[in-house]
Protein backbone atom coordinates (compact mmCIF):
# COMPACT_ATOMS: atom_id res chain seq x y z
CA UNK A 1 0.00 0.00 0.00
CA UNK A 2 2.63 2.17 0.79
CA UNK A 3 4.39 1.47 -2.22
CA UNK A 4 1.55 2.69 -4.30
CA UNK A 5 1.52 5.69 -2.53
CA UNK A 6 4.94 6.33 -3.22
CA UNK A 7 4.53 5.83 -6.73
CA UNK A 8 1.36 7.63 -6.89
CA UNK A 9 2.97 11.02 -5.49
CA UNK A 10 5.80 10.31 -7.88
CA UNK A 11 4.18 10.46 -10.57
CA UNK A 12 2.18 13.75 -9.56
CA UNK A 13 5.43 15.04 -9.10
CA UNK A 14 6.67 13.85 -12.05
CA UNK A 15 3.09 15.00 -13.78
CA UNK A 16 2.92 18.73 -12.17
CA UNK A 17 7.07 19.07 -13.11
CA UNK A 18 6.65 18.93 -16.55
CA UNK A 19 3.62 20.48 -17.11
CA UNK A 20 5.52 23.68 -15.17
CA UNK A 21 8.54 23.29 -17.12
CA UNK A 22 6.77 24.09 -20.23
CA UNK A 23 5.27 27.02 -19.16
CA UNK A 24 7.71 28.52 -16.57
CA UNK A 25 11.51 29.11 -16.29
CA UNK A 26 13.16 28.01 -12.59
CA UNK A 27 12.83 31.53 -11.39
CA UNK A 28 9.58 34.30 -11.02
CA UNK A 29 7.19 31.67 -10.80
CA UNK A 30 3.86 33.34 -9.82
CA UNK A 31 0.92 31.67 -8.66
CA UNK A 32 -2.18 33.68 -8.63
CA UNK A 33 -3.81 33.88 -5.08
CA UNK A 34 -7.63 33.18 -4.73
CA UNK A 35 -7.97 33.11 -1.15
CA UNK A 36 -5.69 32.44 1.99
CA UNK A 37 -5.34 28.66 1.28
CA UNK A 38 -5.87 28.37 -2.93
CA UNK A 39 -3.48 29.48 -5.29
CA UNK A 40 -3.51 28.73 -9.02
CA UNK A 41 -0.49 28.41 -11.78
CA UNK A 42 -0.94 29.34 -15.36
CA UNK A 43 -1.63 25.51 -17.61
CA UNK A 44 -4.72 24.57 -14.78
CA UNK A 45 -2.00 23.84 -11.95
CA UNK A 46 -3.19 24.75 -8.21
CA UNK A 47 -2.28 24.66 -4.54
CA UNK A 48 -5.47 23.93 -2.49
CA UNK A 49 -5.08 24.07 0.96
CA UNK A 50 -9.40 23.94 1.67
CA UNK A 51 -9.68 20.22 2.41
CA UNK A 52 -6.83 20.16 5.37
CA UNK A 53 -9.47 22.08 7.84
CA UNK A 54 -11.76 19.10 8.16
CA UNK A 55 -8.83 17.21 9.21
CA UNK A 56 -8.19 19.56 12.39
CA UNK A 57 -9.81 23.19 13.19
CA UNK A 58 -6.10 24.23 13.75
CA UNK A 59 -2.97 22.45 13.09
CA UNK A 60 -0.38 23.22 16.22
CA UNK A 61 3.44 22.72 16.61
CA UNK A 62 5.42 23.58 19.80
CA UNK A 63 9.67 24.24 19.72
CA UNK A 64 10.66 24.96 23.60
CA UNK A 65 8.30 27.72 25.24
CA UNK A 66 6.66 28.23 22.04
CA UNK A 67 3.66 26.89 20.05
CA UNK A 68 2.45 27.47 17.07
CA UNK A 69 -1.34 27.55 15.50
CA UNK A 70 -2.53 27.26 12.08
CA UNK A 71 -5.75 27.60 10.39
CA UNK A 72 -5.15 28.23 6.53
CA UNK A 73 -8.54 29.04 4.71
CA UNK A 74 -10.03 31.29 7.11
CA UNK A 75 -9.13 34.51 9.99
CA UNK A 76 -10.55 32.15 13.14
CA UNK A 77 -10.59 33.83 16.88
CA UNK A 78 -7.69 32.20 19.10
CA UNK A 79 -6.71 32.51 23.03
CA UNK A 80 -7.49 34.88 25.55
CA UNK A 81 -6.86 38.59 25.20
CA UNK A 82 -3.47 39.05 25.87
CA UNK A 83 -2.69 42.76 24.14
CA UNK A 84 -2.97 44.88 20.50
CA UNK A 85 -2.07 42.47 18.59
CA UNK A 86 -3.29 38.86 19.83
CA UNK A 87 -5.52 36.47 17.97
CA UNK A 88 -9.20 37.56 19.06
CA UNK A 89 -9.85 39.71 16.52
CA UNK A 90 -9.21 36.40 13.90
CA UNK A 91 -5.84 35.02 12.80
CA UNK A 92 -4.85 32.68 10.54
CA UNK A 93 -1.31 31.93 11.94
CA UNK A 94 -1.06 32.05 15.82
CA UNK A 95 1.66 32.27 18.59
CA UNK A 96 1.27 31.31 22.48
CA UNK A 97 4.57 32.00 24.32
CA UNK A 98 4.04 30.14 27.52
CA UNK A 99 6.72 31.71 29.37
CA UNK A 100 4.62 35.16 29.04
CA UNK A 101 1.31 33.32 28.49
CA UNK A 102 0.68 36.08 25.40
CA UNK A 103 -0.69 35.56 22.48
CA UNK A 104 0.85 36.91 18.91
CA UNK A 105 -1.20 37.27 15.48
CA UNK A 106 1.42 36.06 13.01
CA UNK A 107 -0.81 36.65 10.08
CA UNK A 108 -4.13 36.63 8.37
CA UNK A 109 -5.27 35.16 5.38
CA UNK A 110 -4.79 39.01 3.88
CA UNK A 111 -1.68 38.66 4.86
CA UNK A 112 -0.85 35.79 2.66
CA UNK A 113 0.71 34.71 -0.60
CA UNK A 114 2.28 32.00 -2.50
CA UNK A 115 5.76 31.68 -3.64
CA UNK A 116 7.76 29.05 -5.94
CA UNK A 117 11.28 30.18 -5.47
CA UNK A 118 12.05 27.42 -7.80
CA UNK A 119 10.29 23.79 -9.30
CA UNK A 120 13.05 21.91 -7.41
CA UNK A 121 11.60 23.46 -4.05
CA UNK A 122 8.36 23.10 -2.34
CA UNK A 123 6.24 25.98 -2.53
CA UNK A 124 6.43 28.62 0.47
CA UNK A 125 3.00 29.91 2.13
CA UNK A 126 4.48 33.32 3.46
CA UNK A 127 2.83 35.47 5.88
CA UNK A 128 3.97 39.37 6.39
CA UNK A 129 2.28 41.02 9.44
CA UNK A 130 4.28 43.56 10.45
CA UNK A 131 7.10 43.15 10.64
CA UNK A 132 6.84 39.74 11.07
CA UNK A 133 7.55 37.19 8.56
CA UNK A 134 6.11 33.76 8.91
CA UNK A 135 6.93 30.79 6.49
CA UNK A 136 5.19 27.73 5.95
CA UNK A 137 7.16 25.45 3.74
CA UNK A 138 3.92 22.93 1.96
CA UNK A 139 5.84 19.74 1.21
CA UNK A 140 3.59 17.65 -0.58
CA UNK A 141 3.84 13.90 1.25
CA UNK A 142 1.07 11.22 -0.02
CA UNK A 143 2.43 7.93 2.41
CA UNK A 144 1.95 9.69 5.54
CA UNK A 145 -0.48 11.96 7.35
CA UNK A 146 -0.72 15.72 7.90
CA UNK A 147 1.79 16.89 10.06
CA UNK A 148 2.93 20.35 11.14
CA UNK A 149 6.54 21.39 12.32
CA UNK A 150 8.70 23.98 13.57
CA UNK A 151 11.81 24.04 11.08
CA UNK A 152 14.86 24.61 13.70
CA UNK A 153 17.35 27.24 12.62
CA UNK A 154 18.16 31.03 12.20
CA UNK A 155 16.80 32.87 9.03
CA UNK A 156 17.54 36.73 8.26
CA UNK A 157 14.92 37.29 5.97
CA UNK A 158 11.98 34.92 8.02
CA UNK A 159 10.67 35.35 11.30
CA UNK A 160 9.30 32.37 11.95
CA UNK A 161 9.97 29.13 9.55
CA UNK A 162 7.30 25.77 9.70
CA UNK A 163 6.72 23.06 7.34
CA UNK A 164 3.46 21.05 6.56
CA UNK A 165 3.79 17.76 5.66
CA UNK A 166 0.70 16.97 3.40
CA UNK A 167 -1.28 15.44 0.63
CA UNK A 168 -3.24 18.65 0.31
CA UNK A 169 -0.07 20.64 0.03
CA UNK A 170 0.36 18.18 -3.26
CA UNK A 171 -0.30 20.93 -6.55
CA UNK A 172 -3.66 19.73 -8.34
CA UNK A 173 -3.71 19.26 -12.10
CA UNK A 174 -6.97 21.64 -12.71
CA UNK A 175 -9.54 20.87 -15.33
CA UNK A 176 -11.19 23.48 -17.19
CA UNK A 177 -14.49 22.97 -19.08
CA UNK A 178 -14.36 24.38 -22.87
CA UNK A 179 -17.98 26.82 -22.74
CA UNK A 180 -18.38 26.88 -26.58
CA UNK A 181 -18.21 22.44 -26.18
CA UNK A 182 -20.67 22.72 -23.54
CA UNK A 183 -23.09 24.99 -25.45
CA UNK A 184 -22.62 22.85 -28.69
CA UNK A 185 -23.28 20.00 -26.64
CA UNK A 186 -26.60 21.36 -24.60
CA UNK A 187 -27.76 22.52 -28.55
CA UNK A 188 -27.76 19.30 -30.21
CA UNK A 189 -30.04 18.12 -27.44
CA UNK A 190 -33.59 17.41 -27.76
CA UNK A 191 -35.38 20.73 -28.00
CA UNK A 192 -38.27 21.08 -25.61
CA UNK A 193 -40.86 20.55 -28.74
CA UNK A 194 -39.34 17.39 -29.14
CA UNK A 195 -40.00 15.90 -25.18
CA UNK A 196 -43.60 17.24 -25.27
CA UNK A 197 -43.92 15.07 -28.68
CA UNK A 198 -42.18 12.31 -27.16
CA UNK A 199 -44.03 12.36 -23.85
CA UNK A 200 -47.57 12.48 -25.81
CA UNK A 201 -46.59 9.11 -27.71
CA UNK A 202 -45.72 7.74 -24.72
CA UNK A 203 -48.92 8.25 -22.14
CA UNK A 204 -51.00 7.73 -25.19
CA UNK A 205 -49.53 4.66 -25.62
CA UNK A 206 -50.07 3.61 -22.27
CA UNK A 207 -53.08 4.86 -22.06
CA UNK A 208 -54.71 2.58 -25.05
CA UNK A 209 -52.70 -0.28 -24.70
CA UNK A 210 -52.87 -0.19 -21.11
CA UNK A 211 -56.58 0.53 -21.39
CA UNK A 212 -57.47 -2.04 -23.72
CA UNK A 213 -55.56 -4.96 -21.81
CA UNK A 214 -57.52 -3.86 -18.74
CA UNK A 215 -60.70 -4.08 -20.41
CA UNK A 216 -60.15 -7.53 -21.73
CA UNK A 217 -58.81 -8.81 -18.21
CA UNK A 218 -61.51 -7.07 -16.05
CA UNK A 219 -64.12 -7.65 -18.32
CA UNK A 220 -64.22 -9.58 -21.36
CA UNK A 221 -64.19 -6.61 -23.88
CA UNK A 222 -63.48 -7.49 -27.23
CA UNK A 223 -63.37 -5.92 -30.58
CA UNK A 224 -63.68 -2.42 -30.03
CA UNK A 225 -64.63 -2.59 -26.99
CA UNK A 226 -61.38 -2.76 -25.68
CA UNK A 227 -60.89 0.91 -26.84
CA UNK A 228 -61.06 3.09 -23.59
CA UNK A 229 -63.75 5.32 -23.60
CA UNK A 230 -64.82 4.41 -27.12
CA UNK A 231 -67.94 6.87 -26.77
CA UNK A 232 -66.42 9.83 -25.78
CA UNK A 233 -63.75 9.69 -28.72
CA UNK A 234 -66.24 8.08 -31.55
CA UNK A 235 -67.84 11.62 -30.57
CA UNK A 236 -64.89 14.01 -30.37
CA UNK A 237 -65.10 15.31 -34.29
CA UNK A 238 -68.35 16.08 -33.92
CA UNK A 239 -67.14 18.02 -30.32
CA UNK A 240 -64.59 19.68 -31.81
CA UNK A 241 -67.06 20.57 -34.76
CA UNK A 242 -69.57 22.36 -32.66
CA UNK A 243 -67.16 24.08 -30.86
CA UNK A 244 -65.36 25.51 -33.73
CA UNK A 245 -68.86 26.56 -34.96
CA UNK A 246 -69.86 28.20 -31.56
CA UNK A 247 -66.69 30.09 -31.23
CA UNK A 248 -67.25 31.42 -34.77
CA UNK A 249 -70.67 32.53 -34.45
CA UNK A 250 -69.48 34.27 -31.56
CA UNK A 251 -67.29 36.73 -33.65
CA UNK A 252 -69.75 37.47 -35.78
CA UNK A 253 -71.79 38.80 -33.03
Amino acid sequence: MKLMLGLQGLLVYLCVLSLCSLSFSDENIKCTKINGCKCVLSGGIRIDLTRLNNEAKWLNASLGNVSYFFHSCSNVPFGNHTGNDDCTSGSSVCLFNRTTSAYQNLGTTEDASFLFDNLKDPPVLLYKHGNITTAILLQCVYSTQTSFSVVDGQDKEVTHKLRLESKWACPVIELTINKTASQNSSNSGLSTGSVLVILFVVFATLYFVGGAVALRLLRGAAGREMIPNYDFWVDLPNLVKVSILFILNTLHL
